[in-house]
Parts: structure tokens; sequence; C-alpha cells
């Protein structure tokens, strides 16, 4: 497996390309009238480019956290990552796309908003001088955010369990985290209660037949992801392994999907899958042996040194994709693969 350098400069230049690539653009958006059919530039004025406004906003933060790094500090692509971020995250673009937010409260939720709200938490913890100014700009973004899930969660029955974007538990996960970051109580409370009322009951996921075709997320373990942040130690104790008590190291959902048609913007979902779900294991694998440690569980010891042997596997196809010339793939892939490669440094340096 690489070095987690090694992904600075490629990455940095996907990003790049992306966020400056208007077209091609899947323009995801309610038409209420003739007047609505413009340019997507004329409605979002920074994320109207790398495909779509959600892989924009998120290419975005990935430039910003490479940013971050030691590497970028003499790199050839930093001056010019700062100027594209600066142009794009300016005030007055800001403000636009809040108020295309508010207008349209359902678009891009949960997945879209949840970028918003990372991409302002990695500019205001930013050691970058010029990052953490554009932190204040990106603020109207997370409290639309903040506000519109607010006003959205009590309403909901149920939670969406399926493996794409609109999947709940990955959504809520990250604004979780920014809205912590921000000191929104508030926020935090209505999450955490949602989170309790949709999945403190569950158990014994099924991780043998979760997985569809274009699945990008593991169902399951988003959801233990995000239990992970609402729970108290005693009782995460008790739910992750009862809810992880059918996932072994030679479960389906630790097994990457071969991809048979790399141009098919659909399948190629299913390196994003590896990449997200060695990012969970990585994230739970922790967790899982501090609790074995606590309760001398030999079983889940073996059970969480298992999960770690497969991350390497599921990370190959999306890393090699990531930087791929299929477009379908590269417009988005380089963020869940840097999150992985990150995470595999820290868990296994």
């Amino acid at each position: 497996m690489p070095q987690i350098n090694d992904f600075v400069r490629p990455f940095a230049e996907v990003a790049l390309s992306n966020i400056t690539r208007e077209y091609p653009f899947a323009s995801h958006h309610l038409a209420r009238s003739v007047a609505d059919i413009v340019p997507a530039a004329e409605k979002n004025p920074a994320f109207a480019n790398s495909y779509d406004w959600h892989s924009s906003v998120h290419m975005h933060y990935l430039l910003a956290s490479l940013l971050e790094t030691a590497e970028s500090q003499t790199a050839s692509w930093r001056e010019r990552a700062v100027e594209v971020l600066t142009s794009h995250l300016s005030e007055e673009n800001m403000l636009a796309e809040a108020a295309f937010l508010r207008a349209n409260p359902s678009w891009e939720r949960p997945y879209g908003w949840a970028w918003a709200v990372e991409l302002n938490r990695v500019l205001n913890a930013s050691e970058v001088v010029e990052l953490r100014a554009l932190g204040d700009n990106t603020q109207v973004l997370a409290e639309t955010v903040f506000d519109l899930v607010s006003a959205w969660l009590p309403k909901v029955a149920e939670p969406v369990r399926h493996g794409v974007h609109s999947n709940t538990a990955f959504g809520l996960r990250r604004i979780l985290l920014g809205a912590r970051a921000a000191d929104r109580h508030d926020v935090v409370d209505v999450i955490a209660g949602a989170a309790r009322r949709f999945f403190a009951e569950d158990t014994a996921w099924n991780f043998t037949q979760e997985r569809s075709g274009h699945d990008f997320l593991s169902p399951g373990l988003c959801e233990a992801d995000l239990m992970a942040e609402v729970l108290t130690e005693d009782e995460l104790a008790t739910w992750l392994p009862e809810f992880l008590s059918e996932l072994s190291p030679e479960s389906p959902a630790l097994t990457p999907v071969k991809v048979l048609d790399p141009t098919d913007g659909q399948q190629s979902h299913l390196y994003g899958l590896g990449l997200s779900v060695a990012a969970s294991v990585l994230r739970l694998v922790p967790k899982l042996e501090a609790i074995a440690e606590r309760t001398g569980h030999d079983v889940l010891l073996s059970q969480a040194k298992g999960m770690l042997t497969r991350v390497d596997s599921l990370m190959a196809p999306g890393l090699e994709a990531a930087v791929s010339d299929e477009y379908v793939s590269s417009h988005w892939l380089a963020t869940f693969a840097w999150e992985a490669a990150c995470l595999n440094n820290v868990v296994r340096p």
C-alpha cells in the first residue's frame, strides 16, 4: 500500500482540475418554471463544477484538507489552490449558495448538506490563514444546513438505509461532527435524538445481503459510525458488538466488488464502496478493541483484528480509480480515498 504522502500531489491535481471544470455537469434541480432553466453557475456560483454540486463541495473540502499537509507547503500547485478556493468561496458566492439551499430545502439532503458542513469545519480549523478567512465566508452555508436539518429531522418517520447519497446515517454523522465543532449543541441534540429513535433498537445487522450494484456506502457500517458518536461509552459497549455480531472478515461487506464497466457512473460507485467501508472499519476497530479490552471479550478482539486485514484489499481499486481518466470516477473518488488513506495511516502507522 502506498504511503500517505504519495497521494497529496495527485489528489490535489485531481481536485483542482475538477473544481475548475464546468462540464459535464449533472444539475439535479427541480425546475418550477422555465425561469429555472438557466446555466448551473447562475444558480450555484461556487459549486457548478466537478460534475455535480455535492461532488464540487467535497472536492473543495479535499483541496482545503490537502493544503494542511507538510507536502503542500512547497508544492507547485499551492498558490493556484489558494487562489481558486478564495475565488469560489467568496462571501458573495456563499450567500448565494446558502440562499439556494434555503429556497430548495430538500435539495442535496442530507449528503450535500453534510459535505457543506465538512467544508466549513476544515476551513475553520485550518492552520492556513487564507483558509480560516474562508471559514468565515462558509459559515453561512453551515448555519443554513444546521437550520434545515433541525427543521427536517422531527418530521422524518424512518431513516433511509440504502447505500447511496440519501443514506441518513452517513450524512447525519458528518453534520453532527460539524455541529459539535461549531458549538451548536441544539443541532447536536436534534441529531442525537433522531439517531437514537432510528437506530438504538437495531441488532445483528445482515452484512451478507446489504449491498447492491451501485452502492458506495455500507448502510450497516454508516449506522455503526453514527451510533459510535451518539451513544455513551457504556451504551456503545453493549450496542456495537451486538449490531456487528454478523460481521466477519469473510463477509461480502468486507470484500471488494469488481467493477466490470468503469465507464458506468453507477457501477463505478463500487470503487467508493470499498473506500468508505475501509474508512468505517478503521474508525470502528479501535472502539471494538477498547470494548474488548474493558470486557475481556476475546472473540470481539479477534473480530476487530480480522476486520483490519481486509482494509488494503478494499482500498486498492478505489485508490487507483481516484486518479484515472474516467471522469465518472475521478470527479469524486479522491475525497473518499484521502479519508481512508489518512485513517489507515493513523490506525496502522
